[in-house]
């Protein structure tokens, strides 16, 4: 019998997403599994075991069900909603604490055709959107692809708002009023308007979510997909034997290897936001047979600076001064010999292909002189900070230079020789020529190497002078997967593997090596329509050898992490301040001892997401912390706001 999950049970659950906070264990507090007899304080969920496929694995119980959905995130919740709907028994796997996956911090949901927009009198044409994403992409697109889900968009919508899913409307003043597309979620977005709902109508409809049980190996017979192996927290392993899979994971954007296969340069260096996804489904359609598309995967890309802040409007998006300023149209791009590699402005039109000239190249980095900065925070969309604050937090990350990779003079002679002396394969000539020639080019108003607009034309000539590293960063990765119009896996020969399907960002090829985001919402849309379908068509396939029921044996191992959090004893009274890192930024605890007792705690931060990680301190950690003495759901923590406590915990024990 499946479990209810409440807002607040959702909140217990969140994992580190782009709306959400990093979830980690807390250093000193072990872990304990529920459950597990052996008392092992490890726990496989955070970071499981990968099953390799020659491993030999003896199940402790198996399942038995028509569909096994492997993520529960926006494409894995609709995947499982609609197959209930077809009175198919369901399985749904996610090696998370809970549902919801990488999709909480989305805003709404692209459709055309919806009777929300009937009633606000708003009509779309399906060729507007098809001719300018076609024409973006100089016609790689695969048309019939963005015609299918154009045509069932509208639908799609009213069917979310059958299940519970919450809109707000349609056209947005705050946008500019361009979203006549976009379907706004509420205020608390996804996380609290379409995760929940959706959870809630899944379980109604009799689907069973085991969490913190990551899937690991398909299980193939005669050549066709009859279920998966997936491993519990305790490293316990179950089957479960199903007549198709529907992967739902949520992309790739942690693995390197597939990163660098889709020609990101430097991986180990490429900055993440989004923790977990590490392309286990790719890993498992190659191992049975299936292609991969990644030489056309794109996803949310950006240029950032190391160690910089993030937040939705920090790296990814316009609004932190050190993560704009560094990689300004106005500035040099320099790779890893020191030439000018393109026309800076690459973003203008679409800030996801600003990276797109860097793939050529190993590394690259930012050439600016104090003057260009200044100017460009004082233009920052979003600002986070003043811009004050921003250029002092430039001088600072120059003055500190932590990473070794930012270099500063107040001439141009001496910064070629400090970034030359650290960075070898620079060489001083390349790099002045590359300099002296940018600052001609100028002082002529004309870009003759590569067409930069003339606005853009900063000649290096107000000093301090700056150098910095640029690395590349992802949140997201879309594609991946490749899959026929069915959302079927196939193979090398374009031919479908029986009983195996993609959705979402594992398989969205709707945008090749390029997000465009001309269309808002387009990635949800495409989540909840290859969901949907995937699971009609999984139907269709399964036909009269569905039976409708779910039936288990033999599985005893938990599916929740219990983290045993004993607290010192002896607190001396007082209020004690710790500060930790976040999923964006600083997080400072300020806790309050009173009669030797935690009284009360408190919390700051400047970029952790009011509608994930705010309310999940200030609904769910700070009353758990202070009125009980064990904390359940591992997944349910923030490394950075349980660290910090526990810092003052320890200085009260002192």
């Amino acid at each position: 019998m499946s479990t209810k999950i409440s807002r607040k049970d959702f909140l217990k659950g969140a994992a580190a997403t782009a709306a959400g906070i990093t979830m980690m264990g807390m250093p000193g507090c072990a872990p304990t599994v529920a459950g597990n007899k052996s008392g092992s304080t490890e726990s496989s969920a955070e970071k499981p075991a990968e099953a390799a496929a020659d491993t030999v694995i003896t199940p402790v119980g198996t399942y038995d069900c028509d569909v096994c959905v492997v993520g529960c995130g926006v494409s894995g919740l609709a995947a499982c909603v609609s197959a209930a709907e077809q009175k198919l028994s369901v399985i749904a796997l996610e090696k998370s604490g809970s549902t919801g996956g990488g999709g909480r911090g989305t805003e709404g949901v692209f459709a055309v055709g919806s009777q929300m927009q009937k009633d606000m009198n708003i009509t779309v044409e399906p060729s507007e959107v098809l001719s300018r994403e076609m024409g973006y992409h100089h016609n790689r697109v695969d048309g019939l692809r963005w015609m299918d889900l154009i045509k069932a968009s509208g639908d799609n919508v009213a069917w979310l708002k059958d299940h519970g899913v919450k809109f707000t409307g349609v056209v947005d003043d705050y946008h500019g009023g361009d979203y006549k597309t976009f379907h706004w979620f509420g205020e608390n977005r996804a996380a609290h308007d379409y995760a929940p709902p959706m959870t809630a109508a899944a379980e109604e409809l009799g689907v069973k979510i085991l969490v913190n049980t990551p899937a690991q190996k398909l299980i193939v017979k005669e050549g066709k997909i009859v279920g998966v192996y997936a491993q519990k927290v305790n490293g316990d392993y179950i089957q479960v034997n199903a007549k198709a899979v529907i992967f739902g994971t949520g992309g790739f954007a942690n693995n390197n290897e597939y990163l660098a296969r889709g020609h990101f340069a430097d991986v180990k260096n490429v900055v993440r936001f989004l923790s977990g996804f590490n392309g286990d489904a790719l890993r498992m359609v190659k191992e049975v047979g299936g292609t991969d598309r990644l030489d056309r995967f794109s996803g949310l890309f950006q240029l950032t600076v190391s160690g910089a802040p993030g937040g939705e409007y920090g790296t990814f998006g316009s609004g932190n001064g050190l993560v704009v300023g560094s990689h300004s149209a106005d500035n040099i791009w320099v790779n890893e010999k020191g030439e000018r590699i393109c026309a800076e402005n690459s973003g203008d039109e679409n800030w996801m292909a600003l990276m797109i000239p860097t793939l050529a190249h190993q590394k690259t980095y930012s050439i600016f002189d104090r003057a260009a900065f200044e100017q460009n925070v004082k233009n920052i969309a979003f600002p986070a900070k003043t811009a004050e604050e921003d250029i002092a937090q430039m001088e600072e990350r120059f003055s500190s230079n932590p990473f070794g990779d930012a270099f500063t003079d107040n001439t141009i002679d001496g910064l070629v020789k400090k970034v030359c002396a650290a960075i070898p394969e620079i060489k001083e000539e390349t790099l002045l020529n590359t300099i002296n020639h940018y600052n001609e080019i100028c002082q002529n108003g004309e870009d003759s190497d590569y067409g930069k607009p003339a606005k853009y034309l900063h000649e290096l000539k107000n000093p301090p002078y700056y150098f910095i590293y640029i690395p590349q960063a992802v949140m997201v990765t879309f594609g991946g997967i490749h899959v026929n119009r069915k959302f079927e896996c196939v193979d090398a020969n374009e031919q479908a593997i029986p009983g195996l399907y993609a959705v979402g960002v594992d398989s969205a090829e709707l945008w090749p090596n390029i997000y465009t985001i001309n269309v808002p919402g387009g990635t949800n849309a495409n989540n909840v329509n290859s969901g949907r379908y995937a699971a009609i068509n999984a139907a269709e396939y399964i036909g009269s050898a569905k039976t409708g029921a779910i039936k288990t044996d033999g599985d005893t191992s938990p599916s929740v992490i219990v983290n045993s959090w004993k607290n010192p004893k002896d607190l001396k009274d007082g209020t004690y301040q710790a500060t930790s890192r976040g999923m964006f930024g600083n997080i400072t605890v300020n806790v309050t001892i009173s009669g030797g007792k935690i009284a009360e705690i408190t919390q700051t931060n400047e970029l952790e997401t009011s509608y994930i990680g705010v309310e999940a301190m200030q609904d769910v950690l700070i009353p758990a912390v202070i009125n009980v003495d064990t904390v359940a759901g591992a997944t349910a923590t923030s490394n950075g706001f349980r660290t910090a406590v526990e810092s003052c915990l320890a200085e009260a024990a002192k």
